[in-house]
């Protein structure tokens, strides 16, 4: 009875996606048509195993051929995914790859190439040289989009680079090879007005913050310029509100 019951509810859920109640499995890359071909032929499988042995003659054979045909014509259709098959629905949708599906974005992390100019790279190449110290950080912006669900919402993960005359921002190579293009943000040590630690959550004015959990809990760094407030997300923020007051933020009352 056991069998029975999962081949009934591999059924059910395939008719669930059939029907469209559940749409979202249409967007995962790894699950071209598998709902509604091999799904509810291995629920078949399940049913024609739990009565096989309560079923008179010469019906078990006959199911077990029929079961056969139906699972190798749900392969056939899986692999092959013809543009006919389907709910109307599923024939008309958008089959874009969709780097809102966190699946879809791991897979797309891997196989795309690494950039030739990676964020840091760019900062070197404007003449700067290495920094004096480099600090695990995230900028806390929107400004950037959200190309993936790789990426979080209002944050792009990367390292402080701190210089004698500027802080500067570069994004990691994860996040090169996502978005495409590199980040970076350089903040001239003249212009640093105050560093300081902030709670988690804080982020500039009308940004956007993501629900995860790095976003509710992690501390902050509001950085003070000429040009408004710039926020950073990294661990010991205390410590390095301390480091970049130290080293700014004198030289910031002088030129003023």
């Amino acid at each position: 009875m056991l069998l029975i019951a999962i081949g009934i509810g591999m059924v059910a859920v395939s008719w669930v996606c059939w029907t469209g109640r559940w749409r979202g499995w249409s967007r995962i890359a790894m699950l071209p048509l598998a709902p509604i071909t091999m799904l509810p032929a291995v629920g078949l499988l399940f049913v024609v195993m739990g009565i096989f042995d309560i079923v008179p003659a010469p019906l078990p054979g006959i199911l077990g051929v029929l079961t056969f045909l139906a699972l190798l014509v749900a392969v056939v259709i899986w692999l092959w995914d013809p543009k006919w098959y389907g709910p109307a629905w599923y024939r008309s949708r958008d089959d874009s790859y969709d780097l809102s599906v966190p699946l879809n974005a791991a897979i797309a992390s891997t196989v795309r190439s690494r950039r030739s100019v990676t964020s840091e790279q760019a900062v070197r190449e404007t003449g700067r040289g290495e920094p004096l110290e480099r600090w695990r950080a995230h900028l806390v912006s929107d400004e950037h989009g959200h190309p993936s669900a790789m990426q979080r919402v209002g944050v792009v993960r990367g390292h402080l680079l701190v210089y004698d005359d500027a802080l500067v921002f570069a994004a990691d190579v994860r996040e090169d090879r996502m978005r495409g293009t590199p980040v970076t943000m350089v903040i001239p040590g003249h212009s640093i007005l105050a560093v300081n630690r902030v709670s988690a959550g804080s982020r500039p004015q009308g940004a956007q913050t993501g629900p995860d959990l790095p976003s509710r809990v992690m501390p902050r760094l509001r950085v003070d310029t000429d040009d408004g407030p710039v926020f950073f997300e990294a661990a010991r923020a205390s410590r390095r509100a301390e480091a970049l007051a130290e080293r700014f933020v004198g030289r910031a009352a002088t030129a003023h």
